[in-house]
């Protein structure tokens, strides 16, 4: 089965700077060598362009590649069930995601350069339901980020 490593983070958290890093610090790279696989690379986020990331996953069971990673920002529907178009757009991805791939969720729990700003637990839980969930505490610089994404990602090629 195919799989998707998932570099999760709010809106301006550095998400595409990690993704940056593992393609070299090139911004045009689409794609890096980990343990054997050639694996596709998607920098921007849903937070960015939500429909087009979901139109782009939507193809991942026809594409020759079977490792992918991509960054995605969680927004959890309510429980009042008063879903913005952004959060129902994010529930669309995962769920499409989730029919022909394996997900791992590395979860930047907060923000660098503002500690306050953290995933919520509602946000790790909707997560779980998806897929295997890594959780990265504290405050670290893109390179540190990066290398442990990097390492998750080997762990589970």
């Amino acid at each position: 089965m195919k799989k998707v490593f998932i570099y999760v983070g709010h809106s301006n958290w550095g998400k595409s700077m990690a993704l940056k890093i593992i393609t070299g610090n090139n911004s045009h790279q689409k794609t890096v060598h980990i343990s054997g696989y050639n694996v596709r690379v998607r920098k921007m986020s849903n937070d960015d362009h939500g429909q087009k990331l979901l139109d782009w996953v939507k193809t991942f069971p026809r594409q020759v590649y079977d490792r992918h990673i991509i960054a995605f920002c969680p927004k959890v529907t309510p429980p009042t069930g008063n879903a913005t178009p952004e959060q129902l757009i994010a529930a669309d991805i995962l769920i499409e995601l989730q029919k022909s791939n394996l997900l791992y969720f590395f979860v930047q729990e907060e923000k660098f350069n503002n500690p306050q700003d953290k995933i919520t637990a509602a946000e790790i839980g909707w997560l779980n339901f998806f897929g295997t969930i890594h959780i990265l505490h504290g405050q670290n610089q893109d390179t540190v980020r990066a290398q442990e994404f990097h390492r998750f990602i080997s762990q589970n090629i």
